[in-house]
């Protein structure tokens, strides 16, 4: 994505340079000249609405994502629930989001990655926006999560 957003700026660039030779070299009329005024106004808009846009596609720096499990067979299980997130429900995890979930699931499995793990897939296999704890009696009939709980 960052990668258009700078194509898309560099072209904004270009076009602005060819709007002001345009402008520069070009025997208007008056009233062509009028008309040019227009469409650059116009054009002033669109960049103050790129300018505006901006904060939007990368708006902090980063965060370093530190996994509170040290299993090393929990971590294609979260790449998996990023991709399921983005997949299923359109939902992208930025860092400090993906960081404060990790630290919650550590939390509720008490630091155990497998029961993190399965709370994952649960999640997951139910169509869930969200992991929460899942405590089952048995396991023919598992517990319904309480909807006023976490978004995570």
């Amino acid at each position: 994505m960052i990668k258009h957003w700078n194509e898309l700026c560099k072209q904004i660039e270009i076009t602005e340079k060819s709007i002001s030779e345009f402008g520069e070299n070009t025997n208007l009329s008056p009233i062509q000249h009028k008309k040019l005024q227009k469409y650059i106004a116009d054009w002033n808009k669109i960049k103050k609405m790129v300018e505006n846009f901006e904060q939007y596609i990368e708006p902090f720096e980063p965060v370093t994502i530190k996994s509170p499990f040290n299993n090393d067979d929990f971590l294609p299980k979260w790449k998996t629930w990023k991709e399921y997130l983005r997949e299923q429900h359109l939902r992208v995890i930025k860092s400090r989001m993906e960081q404060e979930s990790l630290d919650y699931l550590a939390e509720i499995s008490e630091g155990n990655a497998v029961l993190a793990a399965s709370y994952l897939r649960y999640a997951m296999a139910n169509g869930y926006r969200s992991f929460f704890k899942v405590e089952t009696k048995d396991k023919a009939n598992p517990a319904k999560p309480d909807r006023n709980g976490s978004d995570f």
